[in-house]
C-alpha cells in the first residue's frame, strides 16, 4: 500500500474514532464509545502493522466494535442481574423473607393479616391462630407464605 494511502487512511480512523467518542460525550448511551475505540484500535493497528488493506481494516474494525460492544453488553447485563438479586429494591415483599410477626387476624382457609413492624401484610400460612409468632418463609405476589414459629 502506498504510504500516503496508510497516512490518509490512518488520519481517517484516528478522526472517525474522536468523532465518535465526542458524539457519545454529547449524546450520552455508552455505545457509540466502543465504536469509537474500535475506530482508535483500528487506527493504531494500521499504524503498528501498515501492511493492511482498506478492506481488512474495514473488517477488523467491525470485528472489534461487536467485540467490544457484546462484551461491554454481557459484562453489564451480569452486574445489573447481580445488583438487583443483591438489592431488595422496589422488592420490599422479598425483603420481608426471614421477618417475624404476630398474626393479626386469619380465616378458617388460612388466609389473613400479619403484623410485622408497624405494617400489617396479607398472610397465609397453615395451623395459625391470631397473636400466633410467624415467620416468612416465602412470597406469592402480594402474600406472605408464613409459617408458625415454635419456641
Amino acid at each position: 500500500m502506498a504510504e500516503w494511502l496508510t497516512t490518509w487512511t490512518l488520519w481517517h480512523w484516528l478522526v472517525l474514532g474522536f468523532v465518535l467518542l465526542i458524539v457519545e460525550i454529547m449524546v450520552p448511551g455508552v455505545f457509540l464509545l466502543w465504536w469509537g475505540l474500535a475506530a482508535l484500535g483500528t487506527a493504531l493497528v494500521q499504524f503498528l502493522i501498515p501492511a493492511f488493506s482498506l478492506t481488512e481494516l474495514a473488517i477488523f474494525y467491525a470485528l472489534l466494535a461487536c467485540i467490544l460492544s457484546v462484551g461491554w453488553w454481557k459484562y453489564q447485563h451480569g452486574k445489573d442481574h447481580r445488583d438487583q438479586v443483591k438489592t431488595a429494591l422496589n422488592q420490599r415483599d422479598h425483603a420481608m423473607l426471614g421477618k417475624r410477626g404476630s398474626v393479626q387476624e386469619i380465616a378458617s382457609n388460612g388466609i389473613g393479616r400479619g403484623v410485622f413492624g408497624d405494617t400489617t401484610w396479607r398472610i397465609q400460612g397453615e395451623c395459625l391462630r391470631a397473636n400466633d409468632l410467624i415467620e416468612v418463609k416465602a412470597v406469592s405476589g402480594i402474600t406472605l407464605i408464613v409459617q408458625k414459629v415454635t419456641e
